[in-house]
């Protein structure tokens, strides 16, 4: 059997002085500015205006960050935080979880709804792509920087992260850039079979079940770390009922897998009707 690959990539990619460009934050900036593309690609698509497609980046954005942020505080780590809350603001240290920003973006869009007069469910039928394709580029930024680490393995395409350890890997984070877009390819499937119109939800209710279901699939190839949430004694209780280990991330993502299935079964007794359409004429 061939030697595992060994990545051992410095995470700086520039040092200017006191500066330093790095992968990952370059990776970060290209999750917006993939998403933007996207979503203004869509919502000009389906009639809307490109002042429109704008504005929502100024929600967007700053959601997207404050969500990660406190959801990496509060799912994984709640003690050391809760413990030391000045620590939430030192952003510069790391730490990002992308459950957060799924629980603060349908918030997000929920609020741009009824501010702009478009329903949530169009609102996120629109929005579903675009977040499928960009959040892969996390991933990358992950693979860059040697962290969220998959599992030990024997496995042909297993990876040593030589600046943690020696030891061969999962390489968690490339399964986890191919599910966005797996998830894609699904949506793009279904969106042009043309079951239900765009605004009935299904779309978003399909993104949130293929995505988080594979994110379920996924994260049993990772190391556990940040597991203070899966402490906690319903998570305990239900483990050992079952019998085997759930990590943090499968629990977050029940929930979204559960809302999915919510949406698409509503989606399937709504019929709605296109926002731009032409009214009937009048008998």
């Amino acid at each position: 059997m061939s030697d595992p690959l060994v990545w051992n990539l410095d995470p700086v990619l520039l040092q200017l002085g006191s500066i330093q460009v790095r992968y990952y934050g370059i990776c970060f900036g290209m999750v917006f500015v993939t998403a933007f593309a996207v979503w203004r690609s869509r919502v000009q698509r389906f009639g809307e205006t490109a002042e429109f497609a704008e504005v929502m980046l100024y929600w967007a954005a700053p959601t997207a960050i404050i969500g990660a942020r406190l959801g990496h505080c509060f799912f994984y780590q709640p003690k050391y935080y809760l413990a030391h809350p000045l620590k939430i603001f030192a952003v510069w240290e790391g730490g990002v979880a992308s459950h957060g920003a799924a629980l603060a973006l349908p918030i997000m869009l929920f609020l741009f709804s009824r501010r702009h007069g478009i329903s949530w469910t169009r609102l996120s039928d629109y929005f579903a792509p675009a977040v499928a394709l960009a959040v892969g580029w996390m991933r990358v930024g992950n693979f860059f920087n040697s962290e969220v680490l998959g599992s030990p393995s024997s496995v042909p395409w297993a990876v040593v992260f030589a600046r943690h350890d020696l030891v061969p890997r999962h390489p968690a984070q490339l399964y986890d850039l191919l599910i966005g877009p797996a998830t894609w390819l699904v949506l793009t499937a279904v969106e042009r079979r043309n079951i239900r119109p765009v605004g009935s939800g299904l779309i978003a209710g399909t993104f949130l079940t293929v995505y988080f279901g594979l994110r379920i699939f996924v994260e049993q190839y990772k190391m556990f770390y940040g597991e203070d949430l899966r402490a906690l004694a319903p998570f305990v209780a239900v483990e050992q009922w079952i019998g085997v280990p759930i990590h943090t991330g499968q629990w977050l993502s029940v929930l979204p897998v559960l809302a999915g299935i919510v949406l698409i079964a509503r989606a399937y007794r709504l019929q709605v009707p296109p926002r731009h359409a032409t009214p009937a004429a009048s008998a």
